[in-house]
């Protein structure tokens, strides 16, 4: 998985990627041991947090839209993506773009 391999990099530049699934408590340790995740997926079997970010049920489907989100400080969200369908994520070079503008932003440069 293209996330995994890239931990290094995110904590290089200060961030921890963390996955967020609207299974059960369960079903979202399921899915991290499935992926052999090196990093939390948390459960949101009630998709409170996925609503919260506008991401729950745009396709129609029940569940949240594939999305990366780049959340800084006191929740405030820097910079998104969010799929048109199942398998549309980013790429890991447009996330440490997008990373490496935000961060250029929020020091001022």
């Amino acid at each position: 998985m293209e996330l995994q391999g890239a931990i290094p990099l995110f904590a290089e530049v200060g961030y921890r990627p963390v996955a967020i699934s609207t299974d059960d408590v369960e079903g979202a340790a399921d899915m991290a041991q499935y992926v052999r995740a090196e990093y939390p997926i948390l459960a949101d079997p009630d998709h409170t947090v996925a609503e919260s970010f506008g991401v729950f049920n745009l396709l129609n489907d029940d569940v949240a839209a594939p999305a990366v989100l780049l959340i800084g400080k006191w929740r405030v969200v820097h910079w998104r993506q969010v799929g048109e369908g199942i398998g549309d994520r980013p790429s890991l070079n447009t996330i440490l773009d997008a990373i490496l503008e935000v961060e250029g932003t929020l020091d001022g440069s």
